[in-house]
């Protein structure tokens, strides 16, 4: 778990995101993970826990679902009814003191019903990087269905 004044910095196929640590989350290798070999179906892959499974989406650097085989970890943030999570192609957690955040303000009418995807912006590696946020993230991945 990570210290609450970090962030976890996701790729997905090449663009960045940050994750604040106040989103309790976990990091799951692909070995431990039901990887779903049917090209139908939005879900990449399943954690299994006790009687359940979490899914895991694999989502494009637009946030769209895709499928890609090249990936070794996901993420799943803690939600109710079970985590959701995001496949990544690499992730690094990095000190606040490294990032330099500031608010972000979307334009135009968010993309789901409870409100945008980002909360704040970042300048990370000399690229503008955004910043989810996480209660709106896990509405949206649970929004992808099966």
């Amino acid at each position: 778990m990570a210290e609450p004044n970090q962030y976890l910095r996701l790729e997905l196929e090449g663009v960045n995101y940050l994750l604040p640590s106040t989103a309790s989350f976990s990091i799951e290798n692909r070995e431990s993970m039901i990887v779903n070999e049917s090209p139908k179906g939005n879900i990449a892959a399943w954690r299994a826990v006790k009687s359940r499974r979490w899914p895991a989406y694999c989502l494009d650097g637009n946030l769209k679902v895709t499928r890609r085989d090249n990936w070794q970890r996901a993420v799943f943030l803690e939600a109710i009814p079970n985590a959701v999570g995001i496949i990544v192609n690499e992730i690094q957690l990095l000190p606040r003191a490294d990032v330099q955040v500031t608010p972000f303000y979307p334009l135009g009418a968010p993309p789901i019903q409870v409100g945008h995807l980002f909360s704040e912006a970042s300048v990370y590696d000399g690229r503008l990087t955004l910043v989810f946020e996480p209660r709106t993230l896990i509405v949206y991945l649970q929004s992808l269905g099966e």
